[in-house]
């Protein structure tokens, strides 16, 4: 059972969550004219990061279930945003690559999402990003 204290804490840090919500959502209105939702750029962010990984590997980073990721993958392929590639030493694997246009959206979302990032930060001296980083890295850690 929460104390009160707590309570208020976590009152608190739910209004936070859904102001940082709204701020990415109006961002990525703003800045963006392609429909992609969060979950479909973490897909594209994590295969431009590793280059190719399979549709369980970006499940299980994720946490998205098996149909989801199929659901996704299949729009983004169908919007040549990412492309299937059969493994050459065993059929069974199917490796997911970005595509050019891919790897150009993701580069462009990258860069507003860093000046979000920022415009979110400035606010903090160096050793208060620091120490938000360390917290948020303590806080998720498994």
């Amino acid at each position: 059972m929460l104390n009160e204290h707590d309570k208020l804490l976590v009152d608190d840090l739910t209004k936070l969550l859904i102001q940082v919500r709204k701020t990415w959502q109006k961002a990525s209105e703003e800045e963006s004219t392609n429909s992609l939702t969060s979950p479909k750029y973490l897909l594209l962010h994590l295969l431009y990061k590793n280059k190719k990984m399979t549709a369980t590997e970006l499940g299980k980073q994720i946490g998205l279930s098996s149909g989801a990721i199929t659901t996704a993958i299949n729009k983004m392929v169908s919007n040549e945003l990412v492309k299937r590639k059969r493994d050459f030493r065993d059929r069974r694997v199917t490796w997911l690559e970005l595509t050019d246009k891919g790897i150009q959206m993701v580069e462009e979302l990258s860069a507003t999402r860093q000046v979000l990032w920022v415009s979110l930060i400035e606010k903090l001296d160096q050793s208060e990003r620091e120490q938000f980083r360390f917290l948020l890295n303590k806080i998720f850690s498994n």
